[in-house]
């Protein structure tokens, strides 16, 4: 393997700089292996199908994105026109106000005591009324929808990881696809700076060395 010092691979390479890196150089060898299927001696067992399914992760992942950006605009304008639909209840027995989201924790911070039975009603009837609010500020301006294309998104983007890693690659760039994918999976929930993601953005980094034909002897 080529020199694989940690001042080679991080911080040198950053890992945002890493990410674009390596999925600029993939879509690249995806393009090699089309026009490889579509010459007129192309020979698909030499084809990796492992970038063809990296390519339908890519395709997947960036409408997460796109319905993601979606349904947090939608959803921020909701919040600023009606508000989250909660109530802020006083606790029973203490002198504070808890913020309740729902009919369950509204009877579970109330209890079972008869003498808490009209707050409770009031609470759950406030609550009701906000919810209702939202729900038609929601369907008139497409958040319903937004939000099912979301959800929808990640269940075929989750899919497609699956076959990804499912398929053993069967080259230098199939392996970094699948640590491609990995990497910008685990970016959705904060930086990876501790074990062991440095640790495999320096393996992808090599590995695209490897495939690039820039590694040492």
């Amino acid at each position: 393997m080529a020199d694989s010092d940690n001042s080679r691979t991080l911080p040198a390479v950053t890992r945002r700089r890493l990410l674009s890196t390596s999925a600029v150089w993939l879509a690249a060898q995806v393009g090699d292996v089309n026009a490889a299927l579509h010459s007129d001696n192309g020979r698909s067992d030499r084809v990796d199908p492992t970038l063809m399914l990296w390519r339908e992760w890519r395709v997947a992942h960036n409408q997460v994105e796109k319905f993601c950006r979606k349904q947090q605009r939608l959803e921020t304008a909701l919040i600023a026109a009606v508000g989250f639909p909660h109530v802020d209840i006083v606790v029973p027995d203490q002198d504070c106000l808890v913020a309740a989201f729902s009919m369950e924790e509204i009877d579970h911070r109330f209890g079972d005591a008869p003498e808490n039975v009209n707050a409770m009603m009031r609470a759950k009837a406030v609550l009701a009324q906000r919810q209702a609010a939202w729900d038609e500020l929601a369907e008139r301006t497409g958040y319903s929808r937004a939000k099912q294309a979301e959800e929808e998104a990640f269940v075929l983007r989750a899919e497609r990881l699956n076959e990804l890693c499912a398929q053993p690659a069967r080259s230098v760039a199939g392996a970094a696809a699948k640590l491609n994918a990995v990497l910008l999976m685990a970016e959705e929930d904060g930086p990876c700076d501790e074990f062991p993601w440095p640790q495999i953005q320096a393996v992808m980094a090599d590995l695209i060395d490897l495939g690039s034909g820039r590694s040492g002897t």
